[in-house]
């Protein structure tokens, strides 16, 4: 146990200066503030909620204080069943950190839709009359490029869903064990996929500009 507790202890220390890092790392991305009021982890695994790494690290170092003081109390059964818990935190926040930037996947690629969005807005805010009139003629191929844009979300919110789920997968993993690495592999294949939908999302958005900008 004790060889156990200095290997935690030592986790640990490493993790509060990883956690600072990428704690001010997400202050300075903008894509942030998609994820800002989210928990980074599951209720069931920490009683707390909070977007900031290093509130969960503190909370871990806590516990492991309050173990020590079980150990030195010849509580050892209870110990060994919150050194259990403790080691399935300190992993899942090990996994979390090393995943942060992936997190934000999302959020960067909102922010840049967004800007394009208002772009796009700006550009054709009012309309002439010759421009309302050209409309009549293509109203039907943008009402196809719409339904395909809106069937590419659907497709989105859905691998969306899943990525989300394979990270709260990852984040109770330990990071060393062949699950994990099994996940990060489905993971990876998972933002593939959605970087591909995303493309096409693109695309379609940019023959929707193309198709009013020529009205």
């Amino acid at each position: 146990m004790k060889q156990s507790l200095l290997r935690l202890q030592q986790l640990l220390m490493q993790l509060a200066d990883d956690a600072k890092q990428a704690d001010l790392a997400n202050k300075n991305n903008k894509a942030h503030y998609y994820l800002h009021d989210q928990p980074l982890f599951d209720e069931k695994l920490f009683p707390i909620a909070s977007s900031s790494y290093n509130v969960y690290v503190s909370y871990t170092q806590k516990r492991l204080a309050h173990l020590q003081k079980l150990l030195n109390s010849n509580k050892a059964e209870v110990a060994n069943m919150m050194f259990q818990g403790l080691e399935e935190q300190v992993m899942a926040l090990i996994n979390a950190i090393k995943s942060n930037d992936n997190r934000h996947h999302d959020g960067d690629y909102r922010l840049d839709r967004r800007n394009r969005l208002n772009k796009l807005k700006d550009k054709h805010k009012q309309p002439s009359a010759a421009h309302r009139k050209a409309a009549t003629k293509i109203i039907l191929p943008s009402q196809q490029l719409y339904q395909k844009l809106s069937e590419y979300h659907g497709f989105e919110r859905r691998l969306l869903d899943m990525v989300q789920e394979k990270q709260d997968n990852l984040n109770r993993c330990k990071a060393d064990s062949q699950n994990s690495k099994d996940i990060q592999q489905q993971l990876l294949a998972l933002h593939q996929r959605l970087g591909r939908c995303r493309k096409a999302i693109s695309e379609v958005e940019k023959q929707i500009e193309d198709s009013e900008t020529s009205r």
